[in-house]
């Protein structure tokens, strides 16, 4: 299990940046009418320069956020072991924001699908101040990518991959989590752009239909199955204590990639659906 300390000093990103683009560009193309003009509002009147403005962009502005704000790092993951999972323990027994209190203004001991539910609740609230909407639509977008890399949901005493060190070069990957994050979304394509319009194409009704159903704690533990079965799908399983490495076959990678481009997909879908229905919830709320 990842703890608040161990964070301070442990890099992890969920897709890294191209990642949580393809998420942000399909998304973007599955929102209402009405939906999309409320966000593009809602990023026209947002100044910062963490990231550039648009949505794409701003998918990936908690990892930077994060940078200075070590406070919010547990928000990104849920790290339940696959040897005794336990959704509540993992996410510190789900703990429950002051009276009054923002979202973005949380303790540090809280997980993902808390900070998900959080942040969805004050984008659709006629009562949250516009810059905490704000801040509330950034970590949004960004953690509902974060919630579909298995290595965010899955955890066997390693910090969710990171302990685990590839034995031969993956790409820019230096361990396991790496390889997740970065070297299986590379592998999809040269481009967000491009990955989303591979992924797009392929997406059927049904699959639609079908995955903008369901909550946090699902996906989370959906992601937390699949990174049982196929991310620990391992020759060895190294833990931050005993140390190791491990050799990945092409087998292993082919599988990686047909379950990253699926989680992609996954977390698009659910991101629109979420969207449009806070944010014409708002609308709602707002019109006389």
């Amino acid at each position: 299990m990842f703890t608040v300390a161990t964070l301070a000093c442990t890099h992890v990103e969920a897709w890294g940046d191209r990642g949580h683009q393809v998420t942000a560009l399909i998304a973007y193309r599955h929102l209402t009418p009405r939906a999309r003009t409320a966000l593009d509002t809602l990023l026209r009147s947002d100044g910062d320069t963490l990231t550039p403005p648009d949505f794409a962009s701003r998918a990936t502005w908690a990892d930077r956020y994060r940078g200075a704000h070590r406070e919010t790092a547990a928000w990104h993951f849920v790290d339940i072991e696959i040897d005794h999972p336990d959704l509540a323990q993992a996410c510190f027994d789900f703990p429950a924001l002051r009276e009054a209190q923002p979202a973005s203004a949380g303790p540090a001991q809280d997980c993902v699908v808390n900070k998900i539910d959080e942040f969805t609740a004050e984008l659709g609230s006629a009562v949250t101040a516009p810059a905490e909407r704000l801040l509330a639509l950034k970590f949004l977008i960004h953690f509902i990518g974060d919630i579909h890399q298995p290595l965010h949901a899955a955890d066997h005493h390693d910090r969710g991959g990171n302990c685990i060190g590839l034995a031969l070069p993956h790409g820019q990957a230096a361990n396991l989590h790496g390889y997740w994050d970065v070297d299986v979304v590379a592998a999809l394509g040269p481009t967000p752009l491009e990955i989303a319009d591979k992924l797009d194409a392929r997406l059927t009704r049904q699959e639609k239909d079908s995955w903008a159903k369901g909550t946090a704690s699902s996906w989370a533990m959906e992601s937390f199955e699949l990174g049982r079965r196929d991310v620990y799908a391992l020759p060895s399983r190294p833990t931050c204590a005993l140390g190791g490495s491990v050799v990945l076959s092409q087998e292993y990678a082919a599988q990686a990639q047909r379950d990253a481009a699926t989680q992609l997909l996954k977390a698009a879908i659910r991101m629109a659906a979420v969207l449009n229905e806070a944010l014409l919830v708002r609308l709602a709320v707002a019109s006389p």
